[in-house]
């Protein structure tokens, strides 16, 4: 896309814009998906707008961005429009942080990680209903983190393709224990389309932006190559994410566990629940330690 046809999505503006970032992933071009970064500071949900024969996702930047997870993003962004070179300083900073950012990111994603578990392992004293949920999540977090020590962007739909080409070293003596605790080895194309239609719905729930139809295309472009596995984790990367956005108000969303049952695909009996807390757990203290030797 240039900026003439930029323009006539969203109008004409002097604020930075940029392609790429976040959600942008080595399936874009062939699903027909456009990501679009506006740098105007506003607090805003992604917009998804269908112009021509390309799907648009529009997301809203900082240039004060702090965020390392977000910053990171930042590097390899294609800057379409940059009147003040504002944008084109702030990634030049990024590049010149990179490893610092990879390294914060890392950090981060275990705490969170470690934080998820602990929520599990506390929800499954009192019967809660999203015990499973806390724990997919600590998963995820967990292999963003290790993703991100290997200093690679944790994107959704390559995510499954990097933990496997991990190269030997402390830190990734874990991925295939942590990708096989997220259930990959259920992966069929009849789950994935009952998981997609969940995870779809959620999204619509949660997020209620059509952010669905990108879901929708990405999934069953990894469906019909044949990447079951890639597309498991795919989806699970993305109810994550939702699953996030309600974490504190889960109390007024009881009945999102109904369709989160399906996305996430939870069939843990009370003892393999036990047994996955413990694992991961048990991983998360050993990643704590390596980086606490590394420091």
């Amino acid at each position: 896309m240039n900026l003439d046809e930029i323009i006539k999505i969203i109008g004409s503006t002097d604020f930075p814009i940029a392609l790429g970032g976040c959600d942008s992933d080595d399936f874009d071009t062939d699903c027909g998906i456009q990501n679009l970064i506006i740098f105007d500071g506003k607090d805003m949900s992604d917009e998804i707008i269908i112009h021509e024969s390309k799907i648009v996702k529009i997301s809203h930047g900082n240039l004060s961005e702090t965020t390392s997870e977000h910053l990171i993003h930042y590097e390899n962004i294609k800057i379409i429009q940059d009147p003040q070179w504002e944008l084109k300083m702030l990634v030049s900073k990024v590049r010149e942080k990179k490893n610092m950012l990879f390294s914060t990111s890392a950090k981060n994603a275990l705490v969170e990680s470690q934080l998820s578990l602990a929520k599990a392992k506390n929800a499954l004293e009192y019967d809660d209903p999203f015990v499973s949920c806390w724990i997919k999540s600590g998963i995820i977090f967990l292999i963003e983190s290790i993703l991100f020590q290997n200093d690679i962007l944790p994107n959704p739909v390559n995510a499954l393709s990097s933990m496997r080409s991990l190269k030997q070293k402390n830190t990734n003596q874990f991925a295939d224990k942590i990708i096989s605790e997220i259930g990959i080895e259920r992966a069929t194309s009849s789950l994935l389309v009952r998981m997609l239609k969940s995870t779809c719905g959620f999204s619509d729930m949660v997020e209620k932006n059509q952010n669905s139809i990108i879901i929708e295309k990405k999934a069953n472009y990894l469906i019909q190559n044949s990447l079951l596995s890639d597309c498991y984790l795919y989806l699970n990367f993305l109810n994550k994410n939702n699953f996030y956005k309600i974490k504190n108000s889960l109390n007024t969303n009881t009945d999102k566990i109904h369709v989160l049952k399906t996305a996430f695909d939870l069939t843990h009996t009370p003892s393999e629940l036990i047994s996955s807390i413990d694992s991961m757990g048990d991983i998360v203290d050993a990643l704590l330690t390596l980086n606490h030797k590394s420091l």
